[in-house]
């Protein structure tokens, strides 16, 4: 049986994604989809657009064949650890035998030679990375600049190397080119694929990584175009046009404000247009941000997940120029202390989400199963028998199935359903369930 794994927040889905999803299935002849997705807060720093259930309706409507849910530790976390979390949460069902990710370029020797340094990480690459660091570079610059003098400097053959095999070997302009390399480090989804290959070497996995290229607009795109555009697009599109979005089928009341059909599958878009909760954005938490910034001290802000003593003082002596969440990212970010980065820590903030929890919890715990097809009970079967983990599809019956440590786990994903639905009665909409009362999607 080849099952693909896909590690993905579908904050909304769209239309790149449905074209991921059938592309693996044909390149690695798969029986199934599997998704570790995020749940209701994202790896950016903020709340998902729409809840995880109807995200999940979403995937499974569009070719996924089981969802589970990436525990919100992991979810919301920087490259490194969001990675390790899905790629140790897929590999721990036992049955994924690809790893399907997108990416600028397919070339998987490349990528694979890049992971490979970035894991060892050479005493040469260390210095080279301390001068650039020291030069003033953030960290993604000084890396790409650190990289770019290694491979020059002490690995001579890498460019060679790393030249695609697909690529006839006397075709000396196919060799790979440091400007390949620094967009290989300056894009996303790239760095999310090195990421994802690290983690698999570091758990000694026999899951094969499949990159494929990536469709249409980029990561950070925020044009809503006819063919492929991107999660960011639709939700800047939607945070614009619907910014007080109340728990009605809005999009009926005034089709002036409706989202091109074009941006999305057509069944994710009819589960957008008739979502019945508020859309969700950063700037809704800013009230519960900052009462936790006005009432925390400089020991407790330091220990909050992507914090440090330095951000700390920052956000101390910064603090009254609040006004909202994206607004203050805005104020306090630095050439070295990025958006993303404060965006997360405030995350980990109301989440509760320590800088410890990382280096003691350091792989998910259980499976969480949000939905899956009937048609893929051959599957559901296959995970519990192979799984390494406890699998859980029933919440009320979750917590004697888990250990002290996977119950730490849970509470942070007990704690981020509860703060969204907080953060929905904020803006007048009851209607959410908690965990305990919603049943898994099956279609």
């Amino acid at each position: 049986m080849n099952v693909v794994g896909i590690i993905a927040e579908y904050n909304p889905f769209h239309r790149g994604h449905e074209y991921q999803i059938q592309t693996l299935k044909k390149l690695c002849r798969a029986d199934y989809v599997i998704i570790a997705m995020s749940g209701n807060f994202v790896q950016r720093g903020a709340p998902a657009l729409m809840e995880k259930y109807s995200r999940t309706r979403m995937a499974l409507s569009c070719g996924a064949d089981l969802v589970l849910e990436l525990p919100s530790l992991f979810a919301t976390a920087s490259a490194e650890y969001f990675s390790v979390g899905g790629v140790r949460l897929l590999n721990s069902t036992g049955v994924v035998t690809h790893l399907g990710f997108g990416a600028e370029t397919d070339n998987i020797r490349l990528l694979s030679a890049l992971a490979n340094v970035l894991a060892k990480e050479p005493e040469h690459y260390r210095k080279y990375l301390r001068q650039e660091l020291k030069s003033g570079l953030s960290f993604p610059a000084a890396r790409s600049a650190a990289l770019q003098n290694y491979i020059t400097t002490d690995m001579p053959a890498f460019l060679q190397d790393c030249s695609d095999e697909r690529t006839p070997p006397h075709v000396q302009s196919s060799y790979v080119t440091l400007a390949e390399i620094e967009d290989v480090l300056a894009s996303p989804n790239n760095v999310l694929a090195l990421e994802y290959l690290q983690a698999l070497d570091a758990c000694d996995s026999a899951i094969e990584p499949m990159p494929i290229l990536r469709k249409g607009n980029g990561y950070h795109d925020t044009a809503i175009t006819a063919d492929f555009c991107s999660s960011s697009a639709i939700r800047s599109f939607l945070k614009k046009e619907l910014p007080y979005h109340q728990p009605e089928n809005i999009f009926a009341q005034n089709n002036n404000c409706a989202l091109p059909e074009t941006a999305m599958p057509k069944n994710a878009y009819d589960i957008l247009i008739q979502y019945k909760h508020s859309f969700l954005f950063e700037d809704d938490l800013s009230a519960l941000l900052h009462y936790e910034l006005l009432t925390d001290d400089a020991d407790r802000l330091a220990a909050w997940g992507d914090s440090s003593p330095e951000i700390a003082n920052r956000l101390l002596s910064e603090r009254n120029h609040f006004t909202n969440w994206s607004g203050f990212c805005q104020h306090i970010k630095t050439k070295n202390i990025t958006y993303t980065r404060l965006s997360r820590l405030f995350t980990h903030m109301l989440l509760h989400i320590r800088r410890e929890d990382y280096q003691t919890l350091t792989a998910p715990a259980y499976l969480r199963v949000l939905g899956f097809q009937k048609s893929a009970a051959p599957l559901l079967s296959a995970v519990k028998s192979h799984g390494s983990l406890p699998l859980v599809t029933n919440p009320a019956d979750a917590e004697p199935l888990l250990s002290a440590e996977a119950q730490r786990l849970w509470q942070f994903d007990m704690r981020s359903a509860d703060l969204y639905r907080l953060c929905l009665a904020a803006k007048g909409d009851y209607t959410m369930k908690n965990d305990y009362r919603q049943q898994i999607i099956c279609l």
